[in-house]
């Protein structure tokens, strides 16, 4: 089972996972009719998005993406939105994520 990181009332995280390792990035649904999720970004040097799905938990809508760690380093996992009536992209929830041992620094 892949370690999932929950980001419910944190908007930022961390993580360390192994090269070759899954790991999963678990956010809820921005307030409905407001914003809108438009996707994760992240380095594809480090990290292969393997799978997106939306689902409810309890009757609250969540989002959750897997990832799979391909190479040593660190990196942030950035799920984005931006209004639903249209604007510019944020931030809305940050995994920084360390792949293959300890930095010393973060971890």
């Amino acid at each position: 089972m892949a370690d999932v990181v929950f980001l419910d009332d944190d908007y930022e995280a961390e993580i360390a996972v192994e090269k070759g390792e899954a790991f999963g990035v678990d956010v809820p649904y921005p307030v409905d009719g407001v914003y809108v999720l438009t996707g994760a970004s992240f380095d594809p040097a480090l990290f292969r998005m393997e799978r997106y799905l939306e689902y409810e938990d309890g009757g609250e809508p969540r989002v959750r993406y897997l990832f799979t760690g391909l190479a040593d380093g660190a990196g942030d996992v950035n799920v984005k939105m931006r209004p639903a009536a249209g604007g510019p992209e944020d931030v809305y929830r940050t995994v920084r994520v360390l792949v293959g041992g300890s930095s010393g620094i973060l971890f």
